[in-house]
């Protein structure tokens, strides 16, 4: 997402020779992609301030790892808002192929456990934001909003990109795997 956006703000396509110049600059300074945004994350807490300057990571994970930041580091990290920025929503579906009614109810039931306010606070708690609306992100217990932490907003006032299409994320990994 971080490549997209970045693609997107110097240029209208990523054929642009600056899109594939700034390809090559951040393949060149990143030594080693991570198998995931909460271990880069884990890895730039523990390493500190002297082996990198930025991570760009999923803003629930900036979240949930920020104490651990303030605890070994002595300093929390600042979070700061890509703008414009892409929203990842979590998805669920009942797919019907081969399942059953009772399945499919069962299914049905479960998504609307996990929307109720009570199992979206628990997500909150971890620095996911609510799909149910009548949840308060500051007022549920323990919430990362409700901590004070540096950059954190409730409603951050930034544009909303939609996500790359199929096209543009294949163009993306062909830039990246060519950059050198």
């Amino acid at each position: 997402m971080t490549l997209s956006l970045w693609g997107q703000s110097k240029a209208s396509n990523f054929n642009d020779p600056s899109v594939q110049a700034l390809f090559s600059l951040i393949k060149k300074s990143v030594y080693q992609p991570p198998r995931s945004t909460d271990i880069l994350l884990q890895e730039f807490i523990a390493r500190g301030s002297n082996d990198s300057d930025v991570a760009t990571v999923y803003e629930s994970i900036a979240l949930y790892r920020w104490q651990q930041s303030a605890t070994s580091q002595g300093k929390p990290y600042q979070i700061y808002y890509l703008n414009p920025t892409v929203e990842t929503t979590p998805t669920a579906a009942i797919v019907r192929r081969d399942v059953d009614d009772s399945t499919a109810n069962a299914a049905k039931k479960f998504l609307d456990f996990l929307t109720q306010p009570e199992q979206q606070a628990v997500l909150v708690q971890y620095g996911f934001r609510p799909v149910n609306n009548s949840v308060d992100l500051k007022a549920v217990p323990n919430s990362p909003w409700s901590k004070n932490i540096p950059g954190a907003e409730v409603k951050p006032t930034v544009q909303t990109l939609p996500p790359p299409n199929a096209d543009a994320l294949g163009e993306i990994q062909r830039l990246w795997e060519r950059a050198n």
